[in-house]
């Protein structure tokens, strides 16, 4: 499993992700999530997490400047979604930010 759920109190959840070892040091690493409400939110809320790690579209909270968060979108979903000419053509900026 690549990541499980914790109790925390009645309304809040701890949602545990392994996101692989780190390479240097060759230990496991976690990201700690907290979400507060239902157990199903929390379950939602990994499950969600879980895709977004399968589809390389997770961007972890803080970590990213806006620049490479662009990067990283366009490389993820624009180019395998959108043709060439959206990308490259004149209002490129403008399409891009409409289709997404």
């Amino acid at each position: 499993m690549r990541g499980h759920i914790r109790k925390r109190t009645d309304d809040s959840y701890s949602v545990v992700i392994y996101m692989g070892k780190n390479l240097v040091t060759n230990k496991k690493k976690y990201k700690w999530h907290t979400v507060q409400g239902s157990e199903d939110d929390a379950e939602k809320f990994l499950t969600d997490t879980l895709h977004k790690l399968d589809t390389n579209t997770y961007a972890d909270p803080g970590k990213l400047t806006v620049a490479e968060y662009l990067k990283k979108w366009l490389e993820s979903y624009c180019e395998p979604n959108m043709a060439r000419s959206t990308l490259t053509g004149p209002g490129a900026s403008q399409k891009m930010l409409s289709n997404s």
